[in-house]
């Protein structure tokens, strides 16, 4: 039997179940690519880095909207936890919209999230702030397994 198909045979409860720092995690949503950094995996910090900060701009390039919640819109709580995942550029986004007095006492409603909802690029450029969000997220995930030793 291959070292491999006998790791993928072993007994879950013998997997490594290590506790992961939660400050690792928040460094790896904060900054995109960062947690990478940290475990010392240095390409895939610089490839994380870049593809989700380039899905990002494009998204506000082409005038897509960061998501707010709003309470006539439940599903934009959904948009929201999405756009959300990028971590400070979507911190620094609401910001940039909002400046600090409005984001600090509207939390959670009111917030403006950009865009022009009549731009040719708006649903695209939206489409792109949840998909960096969201790879963002997942990179988060992958910081994780590194870090318990799940992968290498």
């Amino acid at each position: 039997m291959t070292k491999k198909s006998q790791k993928n045979n072993e007994d879950p409860s013998t997997q490594p179940d290590n506790p992961v720092p939660l400050p690792l995690l928040g460094a790896a949503w904060l900054i995109p690519g960062l947690g990478h950094l940290i475990l010392g995996k240095r390409i895939c910090a610089a490839v994380f880095f870049g593809v989700i900060t380039a899905g990002f701009v494009t998204g506000v390039l082409l005038e897509g909207e960061v998501g707010v919640p709003m309470a006539e819109n439940p599903f934009s709580w959904l948009s929201t936890l999405a756009c959300a995942g990028n971590g400070v550029l979507y911190i620094f986004r609401l910001i940039w919209l909002n400046g600090l007095g409005p984001l600090l006492s509207n939390i959670p409603l009111g917030l403006d999230g950009g865009g022009d909802p009549v731009a040719a690029g708006f649903g695209y450029g939206k489409t792109f702030l949840i998909t960096a969000g969201l790879m963002n997220l997942l990179a988060v995930l992958d910081v994780s397994d590194i870090a318990r030793g799940a992968k290498n």
